[in-house]
């Protein structure tokens, strides 16, 4: 390539690109997440249900219309005989005779339409449209705790996996240090072969030791490029989006553990949650009682019925509807009970959830003492590491230790990096979980 060169150029002093802080991801996976987006649907179908049950207090219109045609025309049969019995006196008995005893008129054409139009307000529900109310706000704030629990869980669920990625990144680092530092020992090994100051024994251990690392490398290497995509696929992202992420470090938690359980009583959006269920359908069972309790409306309607045979064809009236199901076989009451059972056994969930809570908090909360006790261990063990194989690689160069010694130091100091970045990483996860267990995600 003719301008290769100056594009190695502008490629090495080009900016790094900015790293990703855990924030920034969170963001991102709240704004993208279907799962949550779907959870987000939920509550607003419940706000739309509230409106629903308080537009029950309003008036309604109810318009309908029929068109029909009657087999035969509607008549009316009207006796005459009382009308003959008068007229006995005054015509003569042969017309009298010839007088029907009855005659059918019609009272309606034998086809039409007719209209009706009805407004109603219910003015007493024996509390019907009040608890369907309530039940339905409690529907609400079960589906706001729920979007809350499901938003936690999503953030929780990016912090897991955006500290594997920094976690595979600092394995792989180790990994890279290991190789290097043992092809550097594998070079010096082979001149000091050379002039036959060690044995062909050292040659193949640091061969062996060598070729061990470069496997673990290469472990680390894919496991660098999993950890990626699993992180992109929860900001939904494509997976092989390139990743570069902040370091992360949180202190250690000084709260009380009775204070952080306190918290998580207070917040959890699970409990929150259950209890609004239950308030939900202790609500809803209210309701359903009220069924059997008067209902009262007032209404006005305005009729028109085609027919020719009327001296009025549009009739308007208004008046007050009452409805009382005196006697139903306690088929609401029974309904009522079912659902306040059920409202009761949520209530029993409620309290063991809390005491699990409780638990997770304990557990977050001695998980993360753990971590950031071992983190001061690891990172005095790794200095203590990088010591003790700086004094074998000297003391083998002069001659005064064995080749295994060495290839224990080089190890060693492996396992305390991984213990070190371990502790951080763990710690860092521990007190994510517990902000989760307390729900303060």
């Amino acid at each position: 390539m003719k301008h290769a060169p100056l594009f190695l150029a502008l490629t090495l002093l080009a900016p790094p690109a900015l790293a990703e802080s855990l924030d920034a991801a969170w963001a991102a996976a709240l704004a993208a997440n279907p799962a949550l987006q779907a959870s987000e649907a939920n509550t607003q179908a419940s706000r739309h249900l509230v409106n629903s049950a308080k537009a029950n207090r309003w008036p309604t219109l109810s318009a309908g219309a029929v068109w029909a045609r009657h087999q035969t025309m509607p008549k009316v049969q009207t006796d005459l005989t009382g009308l003959t019995s008068g007229l006995a006196g005054l015509l003569p008995p042969m017309a009298l005779a010839r007088l029907p005893g009855s005659v059918a008129q019609p009272v309606a054409d034998d086809k039409g339409w007719s209209a009706n139009a009805t407004v109603s307000l219910p003015v007493f529900t024996s509390g019907k449209i009040t608890a369907g109310i309530r039940a339905a706000e409690a529907g609400v704030e079960a589906a706001e705790a729920s979007e809350a629990r499901a938003r936690q869980d999503l953030k929780l669920a990016v912090a897991e996996a955006y500290l594997n990625v920094l976690r595979a990144g600092e394995a792989l680092k180790v990994a890279n240090q290991l190789v290097e530092a043992l092809a550097a020992h594998q070079r010096d090994v082979g001149q000091f072969f050379q002039q036959g100051l060690v044995a062909r024994s050292d040659v193949l251990a640091v061969e062996v030791a060598l070729a061990d690392a470069r496997q673990k490398h290469i472990q680390a290497r894919h496991a660098v490029s999993l950890g990626r995509s699993a992180y992109n696929r929860l900001l939904a992202r494509p997976l092989s989006t390139p990743v570069s992420l902040d370091e992360v470090n949180y202190p250690r938690q000084a709260e009380p553990l009775a204070t952080l359980q306190d918290n998580a009583a207070r917040q959890r959006p699970e409990l929150e949650e259950l209890t609004a269920q239950a308030q939900a359908l202790h609500a809803q069972a209210r309701a359903i009682r009220a069924e059997d309790g008067p209902q009262v409306a007032l209404f006005a309607a305005h009729t028109y019925v085609q027919n020719s045979y009327l001296t009025r064809e549009h009739v308007n009236s208004a008046g007050v509807m009452l409805r009382w199901n005196v006697l139903d076989a306690g088929i609401h009451r029974e309904r009522a009970a079912a659902v306040a059972v059920k409202a009761d056994a949520l209530r029993v969930q409620r309290n063991d959830l809390a005491s699990q809570v409780a638990l997770q908090v304990e557990q977050a909360w001695s998980l993360q003492d753990e971590a950031a006790e071992r983190r001061e261990v690891a990172r005095a063990a790794l200095a203590l590491a990088d010591e003790h194989l700086k004094i074998q690689l000297d003391r083998y160069a002069n001659g005064l230790a064995i080749q295994t010694e060495v290839l224990d130091a080089q190890t060693r100091r492996a396992d305390a990096a991984r213990n070190l970045f371990n502790a951080r990483y763990d710690h860092a996860l521990a007190v994510l979980r517990l902000k989760r267990a307390t729900g303060e995600l």
